[in-house]
């Protein structure tokens, strides 16, 4: 069972780490594993939430596995999502964007997946972990891209 959970304080806005996580389609760019994505809009609930399915392609190797999700969004305060795809017993991943003084943010982080298949479990648990441990960074990298360095120094 693979379980990650993180925080980290970030100087940049939640607006600007909400955008950059929401943005599904742009995961290849920068996020290992992540091959391809295809996202399917629904309608918006109000105009304070929305949802969207995606069709995601992972490679492990040279294993390639495609799953499907639904992302729930709460702009610019939390992101959840979750997989009912057979290629999991569970998969749920959440962020949660917290405000800070001086335009910063607090990232909260969670990711907890579990592999249907006995036979993947071990290989899904050891590259998703690992994989966990430096989404944070790779999100805060894109920032960095995006919208530059930050003007204050990280706590």
């Amino acid at each position: 069972m693979a379980i990650h959970k993180e925080s980290r304080k970030l100087n940049y806005s939640p607006q600007q780490l909400f955008d950059i996580v929401a943005d599904v389609q742009r995961y290849p760019e920068f996020l290992p594993l992540w091959q391809e994505v295809h996202v399917s809009k629904l309608p918006r609930a109000s105009s304070e939430d929305y949802s969207y399915s995606t069709r995601q392609t992972i490679q492990l190797g040279p294993v390639k596995k495609c799953f499907c999700t639904e992302t729930r969004l709460l702009p610019f305060n939390r992101i959840h999502i979750q997989s009912s795809d057979p290629l999991f017993q569970t998969f749920t991943m959440n962020w949660l964007f917290i405000p800070d003084n001086n335009n910063q943010c607090i990232i909260e982080f969670s990711l907890n997946c579990v592999a249907s298949s006995l036979f993947l479990r071990p290989v899904f648990d050891a590259v998703l972990l690992q994989m966990a441990h430096s989404i944070v960074s790779a999100f805060e990298n894109r920032a960095r891209f995006i919208y530059g360095k930050p003007n204050t120094l990280r706590e």
